[in-house]
């Protein structure tokens, strides 16, 4: 139950949405810089940057009518709701919660070709997240019950259920939304109309080795068969009944057999059967093109294919054993050139001698303040080296002939303009400033390099756009529409993009001259990113079940089949979408007042009753208790009262905690009025051991200085933590007791640390390289009666191991420690520490080699899904100053990571251990031990 309502907190703060991209669990500020600013409405409130006002305006008109859209099939109307806008981080990703109750959206659209605008498309799938809230737990609110209302949601709904359910809701309310992409569907087909048919649970769980449609793929296809077979308001329906029944076990699954008849594996299954007769129709004839087969042992992706005037062929290559990297192919052979850091989605140019992309960077300290540059690599000295720094450029391409590079920059208002960088110089000059309201994202230059081509989004839809750069005129080539327009390019005076105009991706040439539309591929499941190279052939991706192939066609031939384009984008599997709901979104009129926001008005915003002191972050001496927690909505300070009962010694607890991070240094201030046990000898010959009571005020303040960043394929995090307290001790239950100490005035600690890492690969079980270093000092300088001081280092290095995926793991740790802090140990222990009698410990040494075994992907019932075993050996060395060439203990591990419960997070992990203790104090030579684990 413990792991369950863990579970549950996670989901309160956050429920991820349209691009997912990495950690789940948001504890990041926004920069201490920002100036806020709202707009403060009867059913909203708008946060947003003093620099994004106008779009913030723009936005705040529509979402009264959002909220209606959001919530008409729930019958219920939301509560007002928080809305915070993120622009300074350009990462594009949003969530809705509770405690606090509040939505947060990342505002800054990238380069990531989408059917219409991204910040109201997000807005309103996150709305719906708001109506699920209210509609099921809408009566369980702050200041008491909004982290108990979370926990009801997150138990009761499935993922694959609530975020089916959202983007259901934004295909419904726009011309654009994921139900009406192709690629969205794409995995899923793919897989059913190739043999690959998986189980429910792989669907939504996931695999390491195969590729499997995410849980909002798979859920909304649930969604739209549940809406096609049994209407719109059956929704309702289930929502309803699970609210009358929130302590009912099963709850979900009750409230749907009772709709519809079926439970979600049966309706897991007739959604595929009537998909699969549906697409078995769709079939199209065998590409023409040549198509690379996968050489390797489990998917991968060739992204972007080009070459430049030699046999050599570029690609971004990436697979569950590898991060992304740039390969060229030549003469059959292949060779990696450069591994990368953070995307946005998967781009370079590539020209001549010189491959340019974008990459994400982030500030040191504030996480949602983050930014987009452009790095640029020579391939044939093999340097890289960065053309911009703390920028918001994207999609960059390479003019060889001018010895630059164009670039399309998004200011925090969401303006778009093209820019160009000067390779030499790095600096930059802006050409063009787009019209306002139009977005313009993935630009490709001409022969001729006097024009680009870019897709156009705005609130019209999608369109491409040509731009001449010595009028500066822009001019649009078909009429706005919903289309997912990608890597539209140039060849010759004809334009190359990839489209879905019969509701599949393909590449597609468009002849101006002739007025006329061309089919170039003829892709089964999906075609994309399309380059021409040198001998009249294009290059561009195959989609296909073991990942995006690397495809080669000529350009133009006979087969090439003139269409007629049909822009529009109907939803693909929503049988009822146009016909249900008469409501259309609506723009309020008039202007909307602007104020400041200060963050700290919301310093009180106490929430929620919880009976974890940590928030589950983990359940080591759990002391059952009860805590009242206010949170800002900035996530900036957090204010905790609370009562703990410590049920081995039977005393109480009262603690009052603050913290407040919105600047550089993070500030912890605790207070806790603690019950104590204490043990002393007495004086009597035979020196027996006495135990008294005792009560302590107990206070501490700590000050942290966390800093991480991302530089290429390297992750770096460093640091300093500052603390002391001041522990006041009373009510000693025997008199007269000789060396207590009624005080401990001051005790500073102090923890340095430094950690180097390259990124890992889905399989990577540790980081193929990394250095990992902490200090930490103790000591006593503003006691009289007390000393000693306590110094301690600890490391962590990993290494390659002999094959992929495999790796080294060394960690030593020193400590020396005196006085007060003789007993303390601040070091790791070795394996099976306290099954032998120990000296005192001044050093260690702990060596690992962890390896993956298998990949299972094994369901058990609805308990668990099984994904990954995995083992190690290890030595661990104690006291190497006194120690022989034998480990003091060895032995073997064995370790599960799996779901439980259909539950998407968090991942657990299962281990055991068995180790030998060399060393003749040992009872047992062999000891077992276990362990359990979960992580986000």
């Amino acid at each position: 139950m413990k792991l369950i309502i863990r579970y549950l907190t996670a989901l309160t703060l956050t429920i991820n949405t349209v691009s997912v991209f990495g950690q789940l669990i948001d504890n990041e500020q926004p920069h201490s810089s920002v100036k806020w600013e709202q707009i403060n409405r009867p059913n909203f409130q708008l946060i947003f940057p003093q620099e994004f006002r106008n779009s913030a305006s723009l936005l705040a008109h529509r979402i009264d009518s959002m909220l209606v859209l959001a919530s008409e099939d729930l019958g219920r109307k939301p509560k007002k709701i928080s809305i915070i806008l993120h622009e300074n981080h350009i990462e594009q990703n949003g969530f809705a919660q509770l405690a606090p109750r509040k939505v947060e959206a990342f505002s800054t659209p990238g380069p990531a070709s989408d059917n219409q605008e991204w910040l109201p498309n997000l807005i309103q799938h996150e709305l719906r997240h708001v109506a699920q809230f209210d509609k099921l737990t809408g009566k369980m609110s702050g200041p008491f019950l909004e982290q108990l209302a979370l926990a009801f949601y997150g138990i009761h709904l499935p993922a694959w259920y609530f975020e089916g359910d959202a983007v259901s809701i934004e295909t419904q309310f726009s011309s654009g939304g994921r139900g009406r992409l192709p690629s969205f569907l794409m995995p899923l087909r793919t897989n059913e109309m190739t043999g690959k048919t998986y189980t429910f649970d792989k669907n939504i769980l996931g695999s390491f080795r195969d590729i499997t449609p995410s849980y909002y793929l798979t859920g909304y296809l649930m969604n739209t068969y549940l809406t096609n077979h049994f209407g719109y308001p059956v929704k309702g329906q289930i929502m309803e009944d699970m609210r009358r029944h929130l302590l009912r076990p099963y709850n979900f699954n009750r409230a749907l057999r009772k709709a519809t008849n079926m439970n979600s594996h049966d309706l897991y299954k007739a959604t595929i059967s009537d998909l699969r007769s549906t697409w078995e129709d769709s079939g199209k004839l065998p590409s023409q093109a040549e198509i690379r087969p996968n050489y390797q042992r489990y998917f991968s992706h060739l992204f972007l294919p080009q070459s430049d005037g030699s046999d050599a062929i570029f690609y971004l290559f990436q697979s569950p054993q590898e991060v992304k990297q740039f390969r060229e192919w030549s003469n059959g052979k292949e060779k990696t050139l450069l591994k990368i850091g953070y995307q946005l989605t998967p781009y370079f140019h590539q020209s001549g001698d010189f491959i340019v992309w974008d990459e994400i960077r982030k500030d040191g300290r504030f996480g949602k303040q983050t930014y987009n540059i452009i790095r640029l690599y020579n391939i044939k000295t093999g340097r890289s080296e960065s053309l911009s720094r703390d920028s918001r450029l994207y999609s960059p391409i390479i003019d060889a002939e001018k010895g630059g590079i164009y670039a399309i920059q998004v200011d925090q208002d969401n303006a778009a303009s093209l820019v160009y960088i000067d390779i030499i110089s790095k600096e930059q000059s802006k050409i063009i400033d787009f019209p306002v309201g139009i977005l313009v994202q993935q630009p490709a230059l001409n022969d001729k390099k006097d024009k680009i081509v870019a897709i156009a989004v705005s609130e019209k839809g999608t369109n491409l756009m040509e731009i001449d750069l010595q009028t500066k005129a822009t001019s649009l080539v078909f009429p706005w529409s919903n289309q997912q327009f990608e890597r539209p390019i140039y060849a010759g005076e004809d334009l190359i993009f990839k489209a879905h105009f019969d509701q599949i991706d393909n590449i597609y040439r468009y002849s101006k001259r002739e007025n006329k539309t061309y089919r170039i591929s003829n892709s089964a499941f999906g075609a994309f990113y399309p380059s021409l190279s040198t001998d009249g052939n294009l290059l561009y991706n195959e989609y296909q079940n073991d990942g995006y192939r690397l495809a080669k066609l000529k350009l133009r031939n006979e087969n090439q089949e003139e269409i007629k384009p049909v822009f529009e984008a109907p939803a693909i599997t929503d049988k009822q979408i146009s016909g249900t709901f008469s409501n259309k979104l609506k723009v309020e009129n008039g202007d909307f007042e602007v104020e400041k926001y200060n963050t700290l008005s919301d310093f009180f915003n106490f929430h929620s009753l919880s009976i974890s002191a940590n928030n589950f972050e983990d359940f080591d001496n759990y002391k059952p208790g009860i805590f009242w927690l206010a949170n800002d909505l900035m996530n900036t300070s957090q204010l905790k009262l609370g009562y703990e009962y410590d049920m081995d010694i039977e005393k109480n607890i009262y603690s009052a905690e603050l913290v407040y991070q919105k600047y550089y240094p993070k500030f912890i201030a605790k207070y806790q009025n603690r019950g104590r046990i204490g043990y002393a000898k007495s004086s009597n010959p035979n020196a027996e051991t006495i135990q008294f009571d005792y009560r302590d005020h107990y206070y501490s303040f700590e000050m942290q200085l966390p800093f991480s960043l991302y530089r290429g394929n390297n992750i770096y995090s460093f640091g300093l933590n500052v603390g002391t307290s001041y522990q006041k001790n009373y009510d000693l239950s025997i008199n007269n007791l000789k060396n207590f100490n009624e005080e401990i005035i001051l005790p500073m600690n102090y923890i340095a640390y430094f950690n180097r890492n390259v990124r890992r690969s889905s399989m990577d079980l540790v980081p193929r390289w990394g250095q990992n270093i902490s200090i930490i000092y103790r000591h006593l300088p503003f006691e009289n009666e007390l000393d000693g001081n306590l110094f301690a280092i600890k490391s962590n290095f990993f290494f390659p191991g002999f094959f992929a995926n495999h790796a080294f793991q060394a960690r030593f740790n020193y400590q020396d420690n005196t006085g007060r802090f003789d007993n303390s140990y601040e070091i790791p222990m070795i394996s099976a520490f306290g099954h032998f009698k120990s000296e005192k410990v001044s050093n260690n040494l702990m060596l690992n080699y962890r390896f993956p075994i298998a990949y299972p992907d094994w369901t058990i019932g609805s308990l668990a899904y099984i994904k990954r075993f995995h083992g190690y050996f290890f030595a661990d060395y104690q006291n190497l100053h006194n120690s022989d060439i034998a480990p003091k203990t060895y032995g073997i591990g064995l370790s599960v990571d799996l779901n439980i419960f259909r539950y998407k997070l968090p991942d657990f992990g299962i281990g055991s251990k068995l180790s030998y203790i060399n060393d003749a104090s040992a009872t047992n030579k062999i000891v077992p031990s276990f362990s359990f684990s979960y992580s986000y």
